[in-house]
């Protein structure tokens, strides 16, 4: 009999606690779900218990979600970093996607494509570790 496979992680970062919660809260059945607010808790709950997908809410400004969304991807490039944001910039969504970002999520947030994006990037993950 085949053993279980474990739970997928996620690790949920964003400055709202509102959505933090929101989401944690939709993924929480399914996955074991961490949160942080900011980059520095972020840094910490990565390099703690290394999760396999990453939302990462990156602000107006860009520059701090983008250096963070750089060091996770350095520390580890396998796990995939899923950017969230509610700046509208094609600019700021190809920096992500050059900085090695998986996916890009504008907001407001539709809880069903963050599904869709969260089991890829655990599937993508899943036949890379396999392989």
């Amino acid at each position: 009999m085949p053993f279980p496979s474990p739970r997928r992680r996620l690790l949920i970062v964003d400055d709202e606690p509102g959505i933090v919660e929101r989401v944690r809260t939709h993924f929480a059945a399914r996955y074991e779900v961490d949160t942080a607010t900011s980059p520095t808790s972020a840094i910490e709950r990565f390099e703690a218990q290394r999760p396999d997908v990453v939302f990462l809410e990156i602000g107006r400004q860009g520059a701090d979600g983008i250096m963070l969304l750089t060091y996770l991807r350095d520390v580890d490039p396998r796990v995939a970093v899923i950017v969230v944001t509610a700046n509208p910039s094609s600019t700021l969504a190809a920096e992500c996607v050059k900085a090695g970002a998986f996916g890009y999520v504008p907001k407001p947030l539709n809880l069903v494509y963050l599904d869709h994006l969260a089991a890829l990037a655990s599937d993508q993950l899943a036949r890379r570790r396999a392989g």
